[in-house]
């Protein structure tokens, strides 16, 4: 019983059979094959807008190529204190950025703080040339702890970086699990949020790496294509980073698998509420469950070979993947209730 992450997930087995078609003969290379193309125009009409994209091979690459695209070097990255481009990318983006700064503001709720970003941007204006400049807000949607931004807090993120001219880059790695969860099409989320970069993952969606930056302005498109170069994540063969994207967009099968996490979740979550020792850390609205334990159960559920991670304190995180399935939710009941 493994939950651990959507990461230790296997393949969507139509991906690795339509890389294998993909893979006949000889292909333009670097973004310039027939398989890139269709992606760039498959996704411009998803979104219903131009897009320019860079492929990459991991998430922590297109995150930091998006804020490069998106940030000087002296400027300022908002985000929140759990967002992953501040504690899980090994300082790659500081790397990367050339001397950009990340700068944190939350709220209780663990999602990003307008007010106190609000009041820390008014300072540092008046700090000139002293203070970085406050260049860009980075949200991720789902966040760290699986939750989501309500349409309304979508829309106080776009007014908010209207009104201090500020670039907005999402942090998409569970892209998928957050839109269903949600019901919207690409193209609403769009209208609504106006981003003008998104890392787009489907990795922990069912693909083997496939992780994609999509700029919405051609002003950014020749930054973004230096910048890709530069991280050293312009690939050779990027027609079978395109093809694991093309697999999934293909009839919707991105969203479905992300459905099906995402469920698999809500009913784990229901389990979990069923039990005395454990109490549900928030409600669960993608495909992360955290709850409340003490250690002692914690280690009985180890044991048992139940795998899940330590998030914080007394909180663990149990997520669920498209391979989730029911015996494996109905084992991990019985392991429950044996230990309760």
């Amino acid at each position: 019983m493994d939950f651990r992450s959507d990461n230790t997930a296997s393949i969507y087995p139509q991906i690795l059979i339509d890389l294998q078609s993909t893979n006949s003969g000889n292909c333009s290379s670097y973004g310039n094959d027939p398989k890139s193309e269709e992606l760039r125009k498959k996704l411009s009409k998803l979104f219903d807008r131009p897009c320019w994209i860079a492929l990459t091979s991991t998430g922590t690459a297109a995150n930091c190529i998006s804020l490069k695209t998106l940030t000087p070097t002296y400027g300022c990255i908002i985000t929140c204190d759990d967002a992953h481009i501040h504690n899980d990318e090994g300082q790659a983006p500081e790397l990367l950025l050339s001397g950009a700064k990340i700068r944190t503001f939350s709220t209780p709720q663990n999602k990003i703080d307008l007010d106190a970003a609000r009041v820390w941007i008014e300072k540092s204006n008046g700090l000139k040339p002293h203070a970085g400049l406050a260049s860009t807000v980075s949200i991720t949607y789902a966040n760290e702890w699986g939750d989501l931004y309500s349409l309304q807090e979508l829309r106080d993120i776009r007014s908010f970086c209207d009104q201090h001219q500020l670039k907005l880059h999402v942090d998409g790695a569970r892209f998928s699990n957050a839109l269903v969860a949600q019901n919207l099409s690409l193209k609403e989320f769009y209208n609504i949020l106006k981003p003008d970069a998104i890392s787009f993952g489907l990795t922990k969606n069912g693909a083997l790496m496939a992780e994609c930056v999509v700029v919405f302005n051609q002003t950014y498109a020749e930054a973004l294509a230096y910048h890709h170069k530069q991280s050293a994540q312009l690939l050779s063969k990027t027609r079978f980073i395109a093809t694991q994207f093309l697999t999934l967009l293909n009839n919707d099968q991105w969203l479905s698998l992300a459905t099906h996490a995402n469920d698999m979740a809500t009913q784990l979550g229901a389990i979990f509420s069923e039990i005395p020792k454990v109490e549900l850390a928030l409600p669960v609205k993608t495909n992360q469950v955290f709850v409340k334990m003490d250690s002692s159960f914690a280690k009985r559920l180890i044991d048992k070979n139940v795998l899940f991670y330590k998030w914080k304190e007394d909180i663990y995180r149990f997520v669920c993947s498209w391979h989730t399935e029911n015996k494996e939710l109905e084992d991990f009941k019985k392991v429950l209730s044996a230990l309760h």
